[in-house]
């Protein structure tokens, strides 16, 4: 197939610092004159479908999909935000309503539905919904409303996230290893479908913020955990990964709940807990060496 490279930058350009020094350098050296601010730093654009958005060169990102593929992966997907070059360029003219609806406006629509909402869990669901579907603009709320939107994506919310995580679970985020996994966890990371993943947050769900023993529903805990590394650290979210060892669980109520999504086992301990959890590290550091765990 080939590869198409999609600028996927819209509404969520991090400040890596001025672009602009070579061409500093260049006005105080031997071309005489110095080059006018206007002419070094390249602001936003102002109308059009590039309002809020910069052209200047950011790195692109090298995909191996096309259309509904790129629509319906949330890594990759910007919504009505993507520009006519990439409608076309990427094979999904046709697939999107025609108007092109920036991540300014796209944000703004989710912050009105979340301050609508009293209940913070309520709050936690349409958040991770957009989540589940638009990581571009995700973020971008995160970075812009930061000190708004951490109680909502971690604590004290996701301790009331975590108990209901079956019940509101929608789709797969992060890896699963369990005792049935033993053996095959080194060919199992290569599932992962990321190549470059630099941080993993594990937890086994034993101690979930003073909740106790949560098991697999404590995959809350890494991904909340993660959203905030990302959008305070600077981390991309495509170089993150949750993970949840599930070893059982003790919690009486989750090992009757016909909802549960884990091991409804008593919770492994002693040297078999060891040896799995040296199993997942040790295969994690073979597909990454260098990856912060």
């Amino acid at each position: 197939m080939l590869r198409s490279t999609a600028l996927l930058h819209s509404g969520f350009t991090r400040r890596w610092g001025p672009v602009s020094s070579s061409f500093r350098s260049m006005s105080n050296g031997s071309w005489g004159e110095s080059i006018p601010d206007e002419y070094v730093e390249e602001k936003e654009e102002e109308v059009g479908e590039w309002k809020g958005c910069t052209k200047k060169f950011l790195m692109p990102i090298s995909v191996n999909s096309r259309g509904s593929e790129i629509l319906n992966n949330p890594l990759y997907s910007k919504n009505t935000a993507f520009k006519g070059g990439e409608r076309d360029r990427l094979r999904f003219r046709g697939l999107l309503p025609p108007r092109r609806v920036n991540m300014q406006i796209q944000k703004e629509r989710v912050l009105e539905e979340i301050r609508a909402e009293e209940s913070m869990i309520r709050k936690h669901v349409i958040l991770e919904d957009v989540h589940d579907r638009n990581e571009t603009l995700y973020h971008r709320i995160l970075v812009d409303h930061m000190e708004e939107m951490a109680p909502i994506i971690y604590t004290p919310t996701v301790g009331q996230a975590c108990n209901e995580f079956a019940m509101r679970y929608r789709r797969p985020r992060g890896m699963y290893f369990c005792e049935e996994d033993r053996g095959h966890m080194a060919a199992m990371m290569y599932n992962w479908p990321q190549r470059d993943v630099q941080v993993i947050v594990v937890t086994d769900g034993s101690r979930i913020l003073g909740l106790g023993d949560l098991g697999a529903n404590g995959m809350g805990i890494p991904i909340g955990k993660l959203s905030l590394y990302c959008a305070a650290g600077g981390i991309a979210p495509h170089r993150v990964m949750p993970v949840v060892i599930d070893v059982g669980t003790d919690n009486e109520a989750l090992l009757k709940d016909k909802f549960y999504l884990g091991v409804q086992k008593p919770r492994m301990k002693g040297a078999p807990y060891y040896h799995l959890v040296d199993e997942f590290l040790q295969a994690a550091r073979h597909r990454w060496p260098n990856v912060l765990i």
